[in-house]
């Protein structure tokens, strides 16, 4: 507790707070300053005592007053409800946090024995000559001896393993919304990126990178998996990991491109990186995808420590179509800021100035996150002021843009790829039914698909 910002309040207000009252005012308080660019104290100061700040009102006065600050576009809205606004206790940044610079060079390489001869361990001893490498009975028993804390979550190490369950499943989505039909490929855990909305913060009980030797374990668990489908599916590496930004160590890509290709599905590298130089080496087939999250720049260089720049993607994007890949984009966290119009929609003319539609899809999906990841990266960026937007929590009791905030920004990205592309297939991630209806009033091109089409309409299979 900060007893000279509790003092400072009561004093101008003349009434005493509570434990409980004085935290959901700090709070307040500490996220208006964040939008605003103004220390605690100024905030205060610049507050004006009217009438209803007296007595018992006091607390609630001051409290609604400080709501109508925090949430300026949505507090007057119907529909705004207090129970909806997440007020959590303010939390110091961290001060030993390790974070992303340069390329990602591991100061420490975790084996299991099973993975000592693994070509992977070849390759890692390889190009990291100078890294200190250790045999570990298990993963499981390695993190059960260590204490780990958040500020570690980048520490650069690398853990190679022998899997032996979680291959593949489908991706959960998240309650009250839309499943897109995906499955996960879950090969591997953590990325060398640092991206401030990334959920792994929130899951992650290790630092590095897990990395499995052993992909014939996928591979069979894949084809056992391949004689239940009853019609083709999406799949991707992407979710618990980038799908290339250690694809020149892992070699992964040269291995999933020639089985894949042989299969009913489409598979698909997910990617925030340029690193395409194993993908250019393999033959293309029409049913493997390459995809690039994109931002503006803005977004990337404040919030995507470690990534490639925009146009590095973009020109990746371009090589991997010209060698006779088909490419995705995922409009994916779309971040509502100053100025988000305007470089969202320069973002989009990019994309149609450099590559050749149609695509194989683009989704749209706007910023959300668990409460908990919040206060996580509260502490890991605090110069991240993203997750002080307008978020209430939703139906699914994630953070998420107020209903009329996420269809003004469909409406937006989606007219102006409609200028563009009429055909290239779109799908919203992890949307609920109601605004996609929305979204389908609002003179959406034809090709934004309803989430559930997207397991039958993107999964129709070109000719092999």
């Amino acid at each position: 507790m900060d007893k000279k910002l509790k003092e400072k309040i009561e004093k101008k207000f003349a009434f005493s707070m509570g434990l409980n009252q004085y935290r959901e005012i700090e709070r307040l308080i500490f996220e208006i300053g964040k939008r605003q660019n103004k220390p605690p104290a100024e905030v205060i100061s610049s507050l004006k005592t009217k009438k209803g700040f007296e007595g018992k009102n006091i607390f609630f006065a001051l409290k609604n007053t400080l709501l109508r600050y925090r949430f300026p576009l949505t507090y007057d809205r119907p529909g705004f409800k207090k129970e909806n606004v997440f007020l959590s206790q303010v939390k110091k940044p961290l001060n030993d946090n390790w974070k992303v610079s340069g390329k990602f060079k591991p100061v420490k390489i975790f084996l299991e024995k099973e993975t000592e001869n693994s070509y992977l361990i070849t390759n890692l001893k390889k190009k990291f000559s100078g890294s200190e490498t250790r045999r570990i009975p298990s993963l499981k028993k390695h993190q059960q001896g260590n204490n780990f804390r958040i500020a570690e979550l980048k520490k650069p190490e690398i853990f190679i393993t022998n899997e032996i369950e979680d291959f593949i499943k489908p991706c959960p989505c998240t309650k009250h919304h839309l499943r897109c039909g995906y499955w996960i490929f879950n090969l591997g855990f953590g990325c060398p990126f640092d991206c401030s909305y990334c959920f792994l913060q929130q899951y992650t009980n290790s630092a590095g990178i897990v990395l499995p030797a052993n992909l014939e374990r996928f591979f069979d668990s894949f084809n056992h998996l391949e004689k239940k489908l009853k019609k083709p599916i999406r799949i991707g590496t992407g979710e618990f990991s980038d799908s290339l930004a250690l694809d020149d160590i892992t070699e992964y890509s040269l291995q999933l491109i020639p089985y894949f290709r042989e299969k009913k599905v489409f598979f698909e590298f997910k990617t925030k990186s340029n690193n395409i130089q194993n993908i250019l080496k393999s033959k293309p087939s029409p049913n493997i995808i390459i995809s690039w999250s994109l931002n503006p720049q803005t977004i990337i260089a404040g919030q995507e420590k470690g990534t490639a720049s925009l146009n590095q993607r973009l020109n990746a994007a371009s090589k991997a179509q010209k060698a006779g890949f088909r490419v995705g984009f995922h409009f994916d966290p779309i971040i509502y800021y100053s100025g988000w119009e305007k470089e969202y929609r320069a973002l989009t003319e990019k994309l149609y100035q450099r590559l050749r539609p149609p695509f194989a899809w683009i989704s749209l999906g706007t910023l959300r996150c668990n409460r908990a990841l919040k206060s996580i990266a509260e502490q890991r960026f605090p110069q991240s002021n993203i997750f002080y937007g307008e978020l209430l929590l939703g139906k699914d009791k994630k953070l998420r843009y107020p209903l009329f905030l996420r269809k003004k920004i469909y409406a937006k990205i989606l007219k102006w790829i409609g200028k563009f592309d009429q055909k290239t297939p779109i799908y919203l991630c992890m949307e609920d039914n109601q605004i996609w209806k929305t979204c389908k009033t609002l003179n959406a091109p034809a090709n934004l698909l309803h989430p559930k089409a997207c397991q039958t309409k993107l999964t129709k299979m070109p000719p092999f």
